[in-house]
């Protein structure tokens, strides 16, 4: 169900249609122009599970579905900045598959860009994310560790007075190795964009991300050690019954909530641990996430 109010900026609500009209503003000031309200309140219609669907749950796909909700239009800057990026660079694909709309028997997805290898065999299909550096950090398989140090005879070194005195002294250094690529939704959304090519005649010789650091440049991307603004991450290829199984086991779950007109909590890995609930869930007072 797309969304029917947006948040103000007083945090009060109001119908999306009624702010969209003319001198519709609640507050005879609007809060951003037209044009980025109307693109704002834009949702696709429910028609069933797709390949971006592996970064959420059931019962969030559910609830999205069949529940009226509120949109900060604020929160959905990044979303249409992405958006923006796709449309501007299906501009200048030549010779190439950009946008395409594919289905099969079990779903529909439209793949951003699908272009010939230029120096081997088969196609090259890449996705294109619009990130924040800490994203892109765990796509490329970076995460902060604590380490020991060390003293001039290589022993662990220990505080020599205050309230850590005795113990061992440590600090954070940031660890590339590839246990750390934390990407899942994105591995099985290009592996499911990969079957639908594939079963239509188009080998696919490699896979990638191509991602656009929306922080890039700042001292919190360094921070990360993201010190580009673009960052090519391949993508692994997977096994298409693993890929189907999924996606096959995600569509029977969601139907199972609209039959039941209800699912179980969203999982520790796709709620963020709680975090995804508590900031960024549009559909969250639906859900009783809190007495979880």
């Amino acid at each position: 169900m797309p969304a029917k109010w947006f948040i103000c900026p007083d945090q009060q609500r109001v119908e999306i249609e009624k702010c969209l009209a003319p001198g519709g503003c609640r507050l005879k000031n609007r809060c951003a122009p037209m044009a980025y309200l109307r693109a704002a309140s834009f949702d696709r219609e429910w028609k069933g599970i797709s390949p971006s669907s592996a970064g959420s749950d059931a019962r969030l796909i559910w609830l999205k579905a069949v529940k009226p909700y509120a949109v900060d239009p604020a929160s959905r800057a990044f979303s249409l900045l992405g958006t923006a990026v796709h449309g501007k660079l299906s501009l200048h694909d030549y010779n190439v598959l950009a946008e395409e709309t594919l289905s099969d028997e079990q779903m529909q997805g439209v793949a951003d860009l699908l272009e010939k290898n230029e120096y081997g065999r088969g196609y090259i299909l890449t996705d294109y994310k619009t990130f924040g550096s800490y994203k892109v950090m765990k796509c490329l398989g970076i995460k902060q560790v604590t380490v020991q140090i060390q003293d001039e005879n290589g022993e662990p070194a220990r505080f020599k007075s205050g309230q850590r005195k005795g113990k061992i002294k440590t600090k954070r250094e940031m660890e590339i190795k590839p246990e750390h690529i934390d990407m899942k939704a994105e591995i099985l959304q290009l592996n499911r964009y990969r079957i639908f090519f594939e079963k239509n005649g188009f080998p696919v010789s490699r896979m990638q991300l191509f991602c656009i650091v929306r922080d890039g440049g700042t001292r919190q991307a360094r921070s990360n050690m993201i010190d580009r603004n673009v960052y090519t991450v391949p993508v692994p290829r997977l096994d298409n019954k693993k890929v189907l199984s999924f996606y096959n086991e995600l569509d029977r779950r969601v139907k199972a909530a609209f039959e039941q007109n209800d699912a179980p909590m969203c999982s520790d890995e796709l709620s963020w641990n709680g975090r995804r609930c508590k900031s960024f869930c549009e559909v969250s007072e639906y859900c009783g996430y809190t007495s979880h």
